[in-house]
């Protein structure tokens, strides 16, 4: 029987738990729940920590019932806006040259890089191979060092950096719902291995993952991450331009950008209104549709403008012939492809999950705004020793799993984030990424309009 693994992921508007099994035909994910947390956790940042630990106990509740298993041992996904890196170089002088570099010598190379001196507040999350130069052979990829004899080697790492402050409080949140973190996965990276196919991964591509409160910025070239960064505004900061303008409530306005929203001004009706009914009172409101795109496309095209600049500073700018792959929640604005397409001017496509997720999955895996979490539990799958994986353990019948845990099960200490393998894109032989357009959730489409039937008067008023 397989080992289940169990991911975790503390989003801005939403905490996810996913559960999956590593078969023959690829990963399985069996249960993927998400719980609601708006304003608890703002641009990746846990602000509320109380909220999001009963958020997340709910989530692992629900998985639980679904699964049929207890879950204790869980995988973190770390990201946030105070995230940045450097690259840094380790080089050593080899006693025996004539031995095969092998892949305990390069753990050793690896382990040196994550103790490169950094800010008192700041961690080191990852560090990622870039390349290696042995002896007078310049630039040898990370997958093709094993092997090799040499008198010195100088490794190249991307060391991902994040604030101490914010780790821990992703920590205290899981601890205090009684779960330990056995492992843990850079988010974007999860979104890359699950949306990027070979092609792309090989030859140059940049990869946006715009959720609500980051857009992720992802490089990958030559089958490895080169840059990875956080632009702090997305879908949310879209919402709240229109709330302003509008002067509606958030949860109207985010109605408003998913359902009549669209990123590109040119050729909306200037005529066509949208009218909201007031409620308690309150007068109607009329947002010109023209204005509603306006402010779309103005936000949007920011965030384009920043990944561009991301990207050319990196020095990528004419190294991604694959162009543009866009994933993340907010990808389900209309016209979204064509505004990318234009600031960018490379192809760009949509994209969810694929990889090595079986089609048998969980359906809301494969939505857009599940891309990291589906990837992370890829990249987990690949990085951890299946040893260390849990055994499934049933549920009680008198309760949930969390009330059996108290001082039975002695949590392990707190496991220091692992560094990054050197090749996911290379080593996953799943297919490509399902060739489907982003669909709309339906958990997150039915509970707003719930909350907001009948505030629409039909869907136009066409003042011509």
């Amino acid at each position: 029987m397989n080992k289940l693994l169990t991911v975790v992921e503390l989003c801005t508007t939403k905490v996810a738990v996913a559960v999956g099994e590593n078969t023959d035909y690829g990963v399985h994910i069996i249960s993927h729940c998400t719980v609601p947390v708006r304003k608890m956790i703002r641009h990746g940042e846990v602000e509320n920590t109380k909220k999001v630990v009963e958020a997340l106990r709910t989530a692992v509740t629900k998985a639980e019932a679904e699964v049929g298993y207890v879950i204790h041992d869980v995988v973190l996904c770390l990201w946030g806006q105070s995230v940045r890196t450097i690259q840094v170089k380790v080089s050593r002088d080899r006693k025996r040259p004539d031995d095969f570099i092998g892949s305990q010598e390069l753990k050793v190379l690896n382990d040196e890089a994550l103790k490169y001196k950094v800010g008192a507040e700041e961690r080191i999350l990852k560090a990622i191979p870039q390349g290696y130069d042995i002896d007078d052979r310049i630039g040898v990829a990370p997958n093709e060092v094993e092997g090799m004899r040499g008198s010195r080697i100088d490794a190249y790492y991307l060391l991902v950096i994040g604030k101490e402050q914010s780790v821990r409080a992703k920590y205290d949140v899981l601890r205090e719902a009684n779960l330990n973190v056995i492992h843990t996965v850079i988010s974007p990276i999860g979104s890359a291995a699950a949306a990027l196919n070979g092609n792309e991964s090989e030859n140059g591509v940049a990869l946006l993952d715009i959720g609500a409160g980051t857009t992720d910025v992802v490089i990958v070239r030559d089958s490895t991450i080169r840059e990875v960064a956080c632009i702090p505004f997305a879908g949310q900061s879209v919402t709240d331009d229109i709330k302003s303008v509008a002067c509606i409530t958030s949860e109207m306005a985010e109605l408003v950008k998913t359902k009549f929203g669209t990123c590109v001004a040119d050729g909306v009706n200037d005529t066509k209104k949208l009218v909201i009914q007031g409620t308690g009172g309150s007068a109607s409101s009329d947002v010109p549709l023209l204005l509603l795109a306006q402010v779309i496309e103005a936000r949007m095209s920011e965030i384009f403008e920043a990944a561009r600049y991301i990207i050319e500073e990196a020095g990528y700018g004419d190294k991604i012939p694959a162009g543009i792959v866009l994933t993340g929640g907010t990808c389900y604005m209309e016209n979204i492809r064509e505004l990318a397409k234009a600031i960018f001017e490379k192809n760009v496509r949509l994209a969810n999950a694929g990889g090595s997720i079986t089609d048998s999955s969980e359906e809301s895996c494969f939505d857009t705004y599940a891309t990291s979490i589906a990837g992370a539990m890829m990249v987990a799958f690949d990085e951890i020793d299946p040893s260390r994986l849990a055994q499934r353990v049933p549920l009680p019948e008198d309760g949930p799993a969390k009330d059996i845990f108290g001082e039975d099960i002695k949590d392990e200490p707190e496991q220091k984030p692992q560094p990054a393998s050197s090749g996911i894109f290379g080593r996953i032989k799943g297919r490509n990424p399902k060739p489907k357009e982003p669909k709309e959730s339906k958990e997150s489409k039915s509970s707003i309009s719930d909350m907001l039937g009948g505030l629409f008067d039909g869907q136009y008023n066409n003042n011509a």
